[in-house]
């Protein structure tokens, strides 16, 4: 018995594919694709990173580019252009296209490599501020906080192969709105995080099966390897900006909920939770109560509602300048998400 769930940022049109039954998702891997979508990375002074990716050639990038203009031959007819001119043909370059340009020419990298940067920024924390929910199979009605707000030019999809409601008195959803739109399936999306390959490409190992609860190096955690982006040791914290709430990633990993655990955007506890699992559990939403597994709410507090994780410092300064009083809630989702791995034995009693 249960229901299919299936995370979707139903705004963007973008959903996370067929999660499958709630006791088969969230004890898995699954939920750690929605870390990478949510974490904003630190601030970061692009002249380290030009001196840091240069391998000791900082110099005047722009010097460097008009010797090199004066000096080129016929054969570098790129190099002869104008650098203004140079933009303006780069600019038309999609990411991963820019990426590999300045990995074909020194002087371009100095020239291109903070611009690199910049796009690559952009593409971060894609789900950051937007409306969120773990939509069930049965799901009739929307969270509190979402409205369906139907086109006017809309026209239903026959070749959506969903059990839609029909009738006047179930009003469609935001969830069914978005499937008749097509949304783009973001794992199997080639324009996911994984474009480019990586700004530090590191090697992947083989993922083991997909039941099994622990598995490392998966692609989506790549990017999260960047340290200059995801530096280790900031007390990085996942926020609910609706509700004003916050949860710190090195108390939800800690074994007593008091602090301590690990504190990379991507850490488990001990049991295999994580930020992910968290945000996965409080937006299930669904009319029917069938959930396949013991505990689950499916019809979450948090449905609907807005995220983001960021560093404490990012926390910190918007609690003084910002509006609203900010509630620590690491400890209460610590034993939330403890209770509900205790009731279906995923706490190490069942000998995986």
């Amino acid at each position: 018995m249960g229901q299919y769930w299936e995370m979707v940022a139903h705004e963007r049109c973008e959903t996370l594919g067929n999660w499958g039954k709630a006791g088969e998702f969230v004890d898995s891997v699954s939920p750690a694709q929605i870390i990478h979508r949510l974490v904003v990375p630190v601030a970061i002074d692009v002249s380290d990173v030009l001196g840091s990716s240069n391998n000791g050639h900082r110099g005047d990038a722009g010097s460097g580019y008009a010797a090199a203009h004066q000096s080129s031959q016929d054969g570098a007819r790129l190099l002869q252009l104008p650098l203004e001119v140079v933009f303006l043909i780069t600019n038309q370059l999609d990411l991963n296209s820019l990426y590999t340009l300045t990995h074909c020419c020194r002087l371009l990298r100095s020239v291109l490599h903070g611009e690199v940067h910049s796009r690559f920024r952009s593409t971060l924390a894609p789900w950051a501020n937007t409306p969120l929910m773990c939509a069930g199979d049965y799901i009739r009605s929307n969270p509190p906080s979402i409205t369906t707000q139907v086109p006017k030019d809309f026209i239903p999809d026959p070749r959506v192969e969903r059990d839609i409601p029909s009738s006047k008195y179930l009003p469609m959803t935001a969830y069914h709105l978005m499937l008749h739109m097509h949304p783009t399936n973001v794992v199997t999306s080639l324009a996911t995080c994984l474009s480019p390959p990586t700004l530090n490409p590191i090697p992947l190992s083989r993922p083991s099966p997909w039941y099994r609860r622990r598995q490392i190096n998966l692609p989506w955690q790549r990017i999260l390897k960047i340290k200059k982006y995801f530096p280790p040791g900031r007390n990085w914290v996942l926020r609910n900006l609706t509700t004003l709430e916050y949860v710190y990633v090195h108390v939800l990993t800690s074994k007593d909920g008091y602090g301590g655990g690990l504190d990379s955007p991507d850490a488990a506890h001990e049991w295999g939770f994580t930020i992910g699992t968290l945000v996965a559990v409080r937006t299930c939403w669904s009319d029917d109560s069938s959930a396949g597994m013991s505990g689950l709410e499916v019809r979450g507090r948090w449905a609907g509602d807005c995220f983001d994780i960021v560093e404490e410092e990012r926390l910190l300064r918007d609690m003084k300048t910002g509006d609203g009083v900010w509630v620590d809630v690491s400890h209460s989702e610590w034993e939330a998400m403890v209770q509900l791995y205790e009731q279906n034995r995923w706490n190490g009693s069942d000998g995986y």
